[in-house]
């Protein structure tokens, strides 16, 4: 986060003025705004920072919140709060070094205050609070994350009931940064020499890069993950269709779907379409991408034409519904991947433990059901069908694959991960794989 703060420090924007368009963001997310649309309202020059502030926010937030239950008696108004939310998220945590000078930090927030009329009575509660904050170091830093983790109280219940032995682990993963880890085109990049060219000319950029090792014993020869993640503007091939950005835990699926020659394959839920550009790449298949959402529907075939695929055509329309779009030939083989709590990707979306509640994931078992019924009504005797989430809540993931098999008599559970907790190289995800029993 230095960098991107210093480097837009350079375009002319301020650590206040980046505080103040976080607050207007998490102001916006508590609301009920998603991160990816709140962050828009930022202004382009402070985007980066704004981002990589607010993430830091949101993974702190719980944290922040006790902090600030300790310093001030009476929760502050509007956008008071969520600048001193800002603020508060970049106090270093315990043995890190600071990303600014404390006195740094209070001086900015404090002329933040500046930058709206409604907030000139805050000037004095923002110094305040913050060299309240800074003044008793050993009371904040007392404050265990694992105690006081960044999540609902309902969230953390379920994971640690879930997983008593690595809820640590998991909570420690999400505060970390994602890797960043690329997919190879192997139709454009096919073969072992011109892998190793390419695999230089990252070098040659100044990009440091490792192999990733097999996931869940799944080799993934075409993946790579940059050791220092840079915009995709800057990864030499990318918009010429060398590559895409895709985390190494979902590539996984086009191996274990593993689709024949010649087959008709859909992707169910297929936005944004890595999936389907996966499957595109590496099978001769006759592939359907199914999207509800026209707008997203239209990112998945630019993403095609991007990495120039043929083979696919993109369906908009409901998963659930399929009259409203099937032609009534069956598949051969299908890939679930449903909409679930995205649990399991938290560390790139921050924001989803404060857009979820309790009651979400029982819904969304619902429409995860109704999607898995209607998709197996379209699937081929002796067809497969891949089951996916990016969970880590056994409610998503191996209560329904159990669900599943008592609910379909004909349905057989073949050999596929399970549930795949995040970790350093992949994030969070959940694979059943089952086949319909011939007649």
């Amino acid at each position: 986060m230095e960098l991107i703060l210093s480097e837009t420090k350079q375009q002319g924007a301020s650590l206040s003025k980046a505080l103040f368009a976080t607050a207007k963001v998490l102001e916006q997310v508590q609301g009920g705004a998603s991160l990816t649309v709140a962050i828009q309202s930022a202004p382009p020059a402070l985007r980066p920072a704004v981002q990589s502030i607010t993430f830091q926010a949101l993974r702190r937030g719980y944290w922040v919140h006790e902090i600030l239950n300790q310093y001030v008696q009476k929760t502050p108004p509007g956008l008071t709060l969520y600048l001193l939310w800002a603020a508060i998220s970049l106090v270093p945590e315990k043995d890190r070094e600071p990303m600014y000078p404390m006195h740094t930090l209070v001086n900015e927030a404090v002329n933040a205050t500046h930058l709206d009329a409604k907030l000139g009575f805050a000037k004095g509660l923002i110094n305040a609070v913050l060299r309240r904050v800074l003044r008793n170091e050993h009371l904040y830093q007392e404050i265990s994350e694992e105690k006081n983790p960044s999540y609902p109280e309902w969230w953390i219940r379920k994971l640690r009931y879930a997983y008593p032995e690595q809820f640590t682990k998991i909570i420690a993963s999400s505060k970390e940064k994602p890797p960043l880890t690329l997919r190879l085109n192997q139709r454009e990049i096919g073969g072992d020499t011109l892998k190793q060219e390419y695999i230089t000319k990252l070098k040659e950029s100044g990009l440091s890069i490792q192999a990733v090792r097999a996931v869940s014993n799944q080799a993934l020869p075409n993946a790579l993950e940059l050791l220092n993640p840079v915009p995709v503007h800057q990864i030499p091939g990318f918009f010429d269709g060398v590559c895409s950005v895709q985390d190494a835990g979902a590539q996984l699926a086009a191996y274990l779907l593993s689709p024949s020659k010649g087959s008709r394959v859909l992707d169910a839920c297929a936005a944004p379409g890595g999936k389907s550009a996966q499957l595109l790449e590496q099978f001769d298949i006759n592939l359907d991408a199914l999207e509800i959402d026209p707008a997203r529907a239209t990112r998945i075939e630019e993403n095609f034409a991007r990495l120039k695929l043929s083979g696919g055509q993109v369906l908009v329309g409901d998963a659930a519904n399929p009259q409203t779009w099937f032609k009534g030939e069956p598949y051969d083989f299908i890939l679930a991947d449903v909409p679930c709590s995205a649990s399991g990707i938290v560390r790139r979306h921050p924001d989803i433990p404060y857009l979820r509640q309790e009651a979400d994931i029982q819904a969304l078992q619902i429409t995860q059901r109704k999607i898995l019924t209607a998709l197996w009504g379209l699937l081929k005797p002796g067809g497969r069908l891949l089951y996916v989430t990016c969970s880590v809540f056994p409610d998503e993931g191996e209560s329904q694959a159990k669900w599943w098999l008592n609910a379909m008599p004909n349905a057989v559970r073949l050999g596929a991960p399970g549930q795949l907790l995040p970790n350093q190289h992949h994030d969070g995800f959940f694979y059943a794989l089952f086949e319909k029993a011939k007649d």
